[in-house]
């Protein structure tokens, strides 16, 4: 409060300081236990202000079948990136003021010779850790970043610190491929979400493929420069491996928000019942299945980490990443999948739950929480996947249309282009061929009925990612238990 109020005391010890500007960093990412108990009210005045037309009420745990999700879950998961986007302003503004973003040489960050370079190097450390913290917090919860451009140059076009000791200098590697991928990452969320209608535009138009055919080589080549455990410090390796996957699977994911959005447009609005994501493009499937490996890859790492004892000193961020990873899963399975894919994928969930659980540093902590909602909820996704596949069978002749990019067979029942047929099963390596339903049988493929719950992005509110929003995770609450 001293620091906000400008209440500073004039002696030595100085509140408004670099040191100040590292312990607001290191609080966005590991958050203070009281964080977990909000305030009983919210002010004299609250029962005053009326309700927002069209606002979404996610504090009553009775509003929804999802409402104790909502509460134990996904509002401590607003909570944590609102905390944390009011600590790292604090921290950017502070930095500011402290001319920590000057251009070299027209500021001295230390008079005493013998210090000047230590601050020099903390300055930079500083600079590098905003610039990546800020941007990809933006990036999560829908906002714009309050970095400029013209700061962007200075903080990565400059002086780069030199005659580092070994940790130094294998930091600072780890720091410049982390500041690729989350530019890149900035580049995917500016190419496809400026806004909910573009967005829109772009899927029923079937330009996103071009797009994300841009950019799928952009990240196999950071991923072959950057990701390279011989290179980078264990601990900095496991960080850029979930940064990584999660870039992957947040790019690859439009393709599923594609299907979703045509099957939206295709049918009745108010009435989705028997409608099922049967026919999907061989390019969406394709890249569906890229968001369940990248999914797959970041829940074994969770358990990796735990076996290592690593992972209850995860920062809050990982825990995000690990819980958004889950429903990114879940949705994608929903949209269909083969029986043996389905299998494994839940035996990843089961073993990603188990370390949540044996893992967290407390009782309160969105771990533990988040591993117990997600339990019943992957119970629950088995149990109706797996008996969705005696409804597909007794309907295999029957297909109905969840995406607008395949064309329709043609009246003379001439199906003898597989770029037309309705995808089933894994693709081959070359993706070349999509087999049809006769192929392989249809209780091997499964799927739920369709909910616009399952799109990976809210379009209505910002395009947010999951566990943002009180709906998402509808279509598992919506089906019988």
């Amino acid at each position: 409060m001293r620091l906000i109020f400008g209440q500073e005391k004039a002696t030595k010890s100085k509140v408004r300081s670099l040191g100040t500007v590292e312990a607001l960093l290191l609080m966005s990412e590991w958050h203070p236990r009281a964080l977990h108990f909000p305030p009983e009210t919210d002010g004299w005045d609250d029962d005053l202000i009326p309700a927002a037309p069209g606002s979404h009420n996610n504090n009553d745990p009775n509003a929804e079948p999802g409402g104790r999700g909502v509460e134990d879950i996904i509002e401590p998961a607003r909570r944590s990136d609102q905390m944390s986007w009011m600590l790292l302003g604090c921290a950017l503004s502070l930095a500011h003021e402290l001319g920590i973003f000057e251009t070299e040489g027209s500021s001295s960050p230390a008079d005493e010779p013998e210090w000047r370079e230590q601050i020099v190097i903390r300055w930079q450390r500083v600079q590098r850790l905003l610039y990546v913290y800020i941007n990809q917090l933006a990036w999560r919860i829908g906002c714009m970043s309050p970095i400029p451009q013209s700061l962007n140059h200075a903080i990565l076009g400059g002086r780069k610190p030199q005659g580092l000791d070994p940790p130094g200098s294998t930091w600072l590697t780890f720091m410049d491929s982390w500041i690729e991928l989350t530019k890149l990452a900035k580049s995917v969320t500016d190419m496809f979400f400026p806004s909910a209608a573009f967005a829109r535009q772009q899927l029923h138009s079937g330009r996103y493929v071009g797009l994300l055919e841009h950019f799928r080589p952009l990240l196999n080549q950071w991923k072959d420069k950057y990701l390279q455990p011989q290179v980078l410090d264990k601990a900095f390796y496991n960080d850029l491996f979930i940064e990584y996957h999660f870039v992957r699977v947040y790019t690859h994911s439009v393709g599923m928000q594609a299907v979703v959005e045509r099957a939206v447009a295709e049918n009745d609005p108010n009435n989705f019942d028997g409608v099922r994501p049967m026919t999907i493009d061989p390019t969406d499937y394709e890249y569906i299945q890229e968001v369940i490996d990248g999914c797959g890859q970041i829940l074994q790492k969770v358990t990796h980490l735990a076996e290592a004892g690593a992972l209850r000193f995860s920062p809050v961020r990982i825990v995000l990443r690990i819980t958004s990873a889950s429903i990114f899963l879940m949705k994608a399975l929903s949209l269909g999948t083969r029986q043996a894919k389905l299998q494994e994928s839940i035996e990843i969930l089961e073993k990603s739950i188990k370390a949540l659980k044996s893992n967290a540093l407390d009782d309160v902590h969105l771990s533990t929480r988040y591993a117990t909602l997600l339990d019943m909820h992957v119970s629950r996704l088995r149990r109706n996947l797996l008996a969705s596949s005696k409804v597909m069978k007794s309907s295999q002749d029957v297909t109905r249309r969840s995406s607008m990019a395949p064309p329709p067979w043609p009246d003379n029942g001439d199906r003898s282009n597989p770029m037309r047929a309705p995808v089933l099963q894994d693709p081959p390596p070359d993706l070349g061929f999509v087999p049809s339903l006769n192929d392989i049988g249809a209780d091997n493929w499964l799927s739920l009925p369709f909910d616009p719950s399952m799109a990976p992005f809210d379009m209505s509110h910002g395009c947010q990612f999951p566990m943002y929003e009180g709906g998402t995770l509808d279509f598992l609450w919506n089906l019988p238990s």
